[in-house]
Order: structure tokens, then sequence, then C-alpha cells
């Protein structure tokens, strides 16, 4: 005959999370507070009858326990936040962020099309009418409107920033 495991001991080994039932929640120990005990789980219970629903029990209702103002002050460490901002923050400032309503505006170096003249608007027709006539253009046509555009944009550059411009780009092509 051959005792039980009840018999030799087996319920001396400490009962966790993983060998208790679906309902058994020990908690990680991080709830708990000196002299209160265990505060893991639900802070309350549902109520079948009564007006309400559910129950705070105030054993089970986790708290912080904080250190005192004393002891806050007299500690040598130092939380990472201050309550007083000493820097300017000038480095920081970037007047070209558009947060910042008044901030120059640098000139476009897009080949794109110029931003169009303020009064004016373009409908859909005129998209619809553009369309149709690149679309009847041949390949070498359409080649020749896209070159022509590029010499136009760098000739205005040209213009614009001098003939040092010119020069690199000449450079550059070579």
């Amino acid at each position: 005959m051959r005792p039980t495991s009840l018999l030799q001991g087996a319920s001396r080994l400490p009962l966790t999370g993983k060998r208790g039932n679906k309902d058994f929640y020990k908690g990680t120990g991080q709830a708990r507070v000196p002299g209160g005990g265990h505060r893991t789980g639900p802070p309350g219970k549902h109520v079948v009858r009564g007006t309400a629903k559910y129950r705070l029990v105030d054993e089970k209702v986790r708290v912080f326990v904080a250190p005192t103002q004393g002891a806050l002050g007299n500690t040598e460490l130092k939380p990472y936040v201050a309550t007083q901002d000493l820097d300017k923050h000038e480095r920081f400032f970037n007047p070209y962020s558009h947060a910042y309503g008044d901030r120059p505006r640098l000139p476009s170096f897009s080949p794109n099309a110029t931003p169009m003249i303020a009064g004016t608007s373009l409908s859909r027709r005129d998209y619809t009418a553009f369309s149709k006539r690149w679309a009847d253009l041949s390949h070498d046509e359409r080649q020749f409107v896209v070159m022509q555009q590029r010499r136009q944009w760098w000739e205005g550059m040209s213009k614009k920033f001098g003939s040092n411009v010119a020069d690199s780009g000449a450079q550059g092509t070579q």
C-alpha cells in the first residue's frame, strides 16, 4: 500500500496561480501595502440585489502610499523634471517651421510650373483640354515639350540667381 500524494506532503508546496483553477489569481505581489495584506484581484464584488450593482470593498481597493514631504525634500535622488524651465529654447527656434506664421519663403527650385497668379483659377475644362492635346502628341513631340519647359525653367533660374547657376549646371552636364 502506498501513501497518497496528500500524505506525502504535496499540500506543502506553495499554491501559485499556475496550480489553481481558472478563478484563482494571486497577483504579482506589486499591490501589497505594508500592513494591508494582499490587494489583488477586483476591488469589490458584484451585488445581485440592491441599488448599486457593484460594491467596492475598502480592504481590496489598491492604494499608493507616497513618501512624506520631508522624506522627499531630504533625499539626494532627484526627478528628471524640474519645477521651473531655465532654458530659453533659443537654439531650437526654426523660422522655416510651418508653425511659424511669418516664416521667410525660400525660392522654389522645382522644374514644375510656377504657382498661379492670385485671382485666376483653372477649371476642369482647362485640364481636360490640356490632357486631350497631350494625348494627341507623338512621342517625339512630347519629349520636345518637356525639354522646352526644362530649358525655360533653367533660363529663369539663371536670370534670377545669376550666372553661377548656369556655370555650375554646365559643368555638371559634361
